[in-house]
């Protein structure tokens, strides 16, 4: 599907298509401007941003924007293949947050090499061929990488594969194959979106595809004896799942919409459908208003209805971060002060979105505050006995960030902040009356 200039104004998303250059060719009247949460398409010569919207939570996007500024400072800090993985790592979850930290091009031979070394990393029972290839230049170097990676990773926790081959075909097309077992059952395409997944990994390998305009296949037959997913950059296209409807019949749509409405995955086909009826009718009684009906958008125009899946934004991009950090959890290590940074970043991201802060063992507390204190060049505080410990390096990490300090009532341990003090990490957490923080379970 290529879209007209013309045609971008009547979207239903805060939406604008842009030159190489950046500079705006169409928009529609909710677009305000690139902001923390746009989200960009390949769309030909042009590229088209999709904004959050208003769902948006600045201060978690500030809080998002320091854990991953913070994971990029930790690769300078590492050498070898510790800091390859965290770079392609780093860069993997900058996407999945709405921040793509720029379209880093490489070659064809440097994203199989980098695949090679993650996949060895996180699944180092597996060995893994790699085919010579060429240098032809590619984008999305490490975004690539890591997309082979789960893969990979999907080769052997689902299908118990033990010997993996790393190949680039024309387009250039990315491979990893295993030798083929027999038929083998066909399996539904990854979700890009939260909301119609059922794996990290593979809703990690769509966005790769939808950010860089590419197609992702799922396992099937490549070459004699050989089966396997690839991610391939040819005929490069637009990957927002969008359509255009005449009253209910469908007159053009993307592939990825088909692929969401037709996809193998009763699940996904069920909620889509379920939404689409909702939001036509919707939109047919507001023309020129953009509707929303479950997890689609729609607008009505003179050429028919523009209905879109628009990507999950705020607190869930946040949320995915987090997911990929725990599923690629191999592939992170780093020295101090970075690793307690990261890890007080990581523990106020998950407390805004609900999770519930840990308890430690009072020997561990014990052992582990001082260490995570001196990490961050703050003095340890000295609470007197506590019947709930929380954990020591959240509790470092914000006495080093906002200070203040550390009381314990009945079997409940808080963090009183300074007066006076304003941050968006206190923004996130919770408090009482008395403006404490609890840092144990309730």
């Amino acid at each position: 599907m290529r879209l007209d200039p013309a045609e971008v104004p009547h979207l239903p998303l805060a939406a604008a298509l842009v030159d190489r250059d950046g500079a705006t060719l169409a928009a529609t009247p909710e677009w305000q401007g690139p902001v923390a949460g746009t989200m960009s398409y390949h769309a030909g010569e042009a590229r088209l941003l999709v904004g959050p919207g208003g769902r948006r939570r600045p201060e978690q996007e500030e809080v998002l924007r320091r854990l991953l500024e913070e994971i990029r400072a930790a690769v300078s800090a590492m050498r070898g293949e510790q800091a390859l993985c965290a770079e392609v790592l780093s860069s993997g979850l900058s996407l999945v947050a709405g921040r793509p930290a720029g379209d880093e091009g490489g070659t064809v031979v440097e994203v199989l090499a980098r695949a090679h070394t993650v996949i060895q990393a996180r699944v180092p029972e597996v060995e893994v061929e790699m085919v010579p290839a060429s240098h032809q230049p590619v984008p999305g170097r490490d975004l690539i990488a890591l997309a082979l990676l789960q893969f990979a990773t999907n080769a052997v926790t689902h299908g118990g594969g033990t010997r993996l081959r790393l190949r680039a075909g024309p387009g250039p097309t990315f491979f990893v194959e295993w030798p083929a077992p027999g038929p083998r059952r066909a399996v539904p395409a990854g979700q890009s979106h939260p909301a119609l997944r059922r794996r990290w990994g593979l809703g990690y390998v769509r966005m790769v595809a939808d950010y860089l305009g590419a197609t992702a296949l799922p396992p099937g037959p490549t070459t004699e004896g050989w089966v396997g997913p690839c991610l391939s950059l040819g005929n490069r296209r637009l990957t927002l799942p969008l359509a255009l409807y005449d009253g209910q019949r469908l007159v053009r749509s993307s592939q990825t919409w088909e692929q969401s409405v037709r996809g193998l995955d009763p699940h996904v086909l069920g909620t889509i459908l379920a939404d689409l009826t909702a939001v036509l009718q919707a939109a047919a009684r507001q023309p020129g208003a953009i509707v929303r009906g479950g997890l689609l958008a729609a607008r009505r125009a003179a050429a028919g209805t523009w209905v879109a899946l628009p990507p999950e934004a705020g607190p869930e991009r946040a949320r995915d971060t987090l997911r990929g950090l725990d599923h690629e959890r191999a592939l992170w290590s780093a020295p101090e002060p970075h690793a307690t940074r990261v890890h007080g970043l990581i523990a106020v991201l998950d407390r805004s979105l609900g999770g519930q802060p840990s308890a430690f063992a009072p020997e561990a507390f014990a052992r582990e505050l001082p260490r995570a204190c001196a990490a961050l060049g703050v003095p340890p505080p000295e609470p007197g006995p506590l019947l709930a410990c929380p954990d020591p390096r959240t509790i470092a990490f914000l006495l080093a960030e906002v200070g203040g300090e550390l009381v314990a009532e009945g079997r409940s341990t808080f963090l009183v902040p300074p007066s006076g003090v304003s941050s968006p990490l206190l923004d996130l957490l919770d408090r009482d009356a008395g403006g404490r923080i609890r840092l144990t379970p309730d």
